[in-house]
């Protein structure tokens, strides 16, 4: 027969294990994702601890950006613990912190994306000017989403003549397989020519449509003639562009990268395809990029995750270009001209 102690123990480890078991598998089993913020507002040089917990993935990074209203200014990536927990911190201090206002967080993981907004303050301002700063700095951001220094040159570029497309087309395989994928309805002098007029060799394929433009403008005896010649239209309805011959972004650009993000193409063909592009002026690039110098070449994985999501249109063309304009600012890819 036992005795009491014997009893008192069995309880003792008994409750042990509900104690055990309270703990460990309702955390593991019904844990919800959240992100979390320190603070709601930060200053220059002050530390952005950043934490929370997602649903854990085996080799799955997180990948943390930080923009102001017009730049990505801070961009970090690392492992949860297997528990799914994190914890990370970013100094709020370099050339890129110095816009004051409204600033994101943004937190991507596996399928999984979260946004914290916090003000951030150049100067150690009282907490009644940082309350009136954030509340006008959250009017603006309503409007107003981070710009990439990059951008989508207008398709045909009214500086460019036809017969620059056209030639372009006849012999640069890219540029052919990107104008097909892009007007699979339309040949290519459909969209960079010009449309015929009764009189003979005007417009001219050689000369751009800005050409006619500023001519118009500035030579009264050209303005003259063209009124004369045709009374009933513009110098913009006979050399002009049509809305459908403005893509935003052309489709082979999302195959490209979504070839990229799966292994189907290189690390080196990935970047000599964006070189060429930028070449090219279809993707066109501020003079305000900052360049900074780098010692890792190497493409680093959380952009494939930026192409994958931006191939099946989970993040913006925007939130793509942003990540673009990073590898270009660090020399990640580098632009020979």
């Amino acid at each position: 027969m036992k005795n009491k102690k014997d009893v008192f123990d069995i309880k003792i480890i008994f409750a042990l294990f509900l104690i055990i078991g309270v703990i460990i598998y309702p955390v593991a089993s019904f844990a919800e994702s959240y992100v979390s913020l320190d603070k709601k507002s930060y200053i220059i040089g002050d530390k952005i601890k950043i934490s929370g917990i997602v649903v854990y993935e085996e080799n799955v990074p997180i990948v943390v950006q930080i923009r102001s209203i017009s730049d990505l200014v801070a961009i970090k990536q690392f492992f949860p613990l297997k528990s799914g927990s994190f914890s990370t911190d970013i100094d709020a201090v370099g050339p890129k912190w110095e816009q004051a206002g409204s600033y994101t967080v943004i937190i991507a993981y596996g399928g999984e994306k979260f946004e914290k907004i916090f003000n951030f303050s150049t100067t150690n301002t009282t907490e009644k000017n940082k309350s009136e700063q954030t509340k006008h700095t959250q009017e603006i951001i309503q409007s107003q989403k981070p710009k990439s220094k990059i951008s989508i040159s207008n398709f045909p570029d009214p500086m460019l003549s036809p017969n620059y497309y056209i030639n372009l087309y006849n012999n640069d395989s890219d540029f052919k397989k990107l104008f097909d994928t892009s007007f699979p309805e339309y040949r290519i002098q459909e969209v960079v020519g010009y449309k015929l007029t009764d009189i003979s060799g005007f417009p001219d394929n050689d000369l751009s449509p800005q050409y006619y433009v500023d001519r118009y403008s500035n030579e009264p005896r050209f303005r003259v003639w063209f009124d004369s010649q045709f009374p009933d239209k513009t110098i913009f309805d006979i050399v002009g562009i049509s809305e459908k011959t403005r893509p935003t972004m052309p489709s082979w650009i999302k195959q490209y990268a979504q070839l990229w993000a799966t292994g189907e193409i290189t690390d080196s063909q990935f970047t000599s395809g964006i070189t060429e592009l930028i070449q090219k002026k279809i993707l066109l690039l501020n003079d305000d990029i900052i360049k900074t110098k780098n010692s890792d070449n190497n493409i680093p994985s959380w952009f494939k995750n930026t192409a994958t999501w931006y191939s099946n249109e989970t993040i913006t063309e925007d939130d793509f270009l942003l990540g673009l304009q990073f590898l270009i600012e660090k020399k990640i890819i580098t632009i020979q001209t």
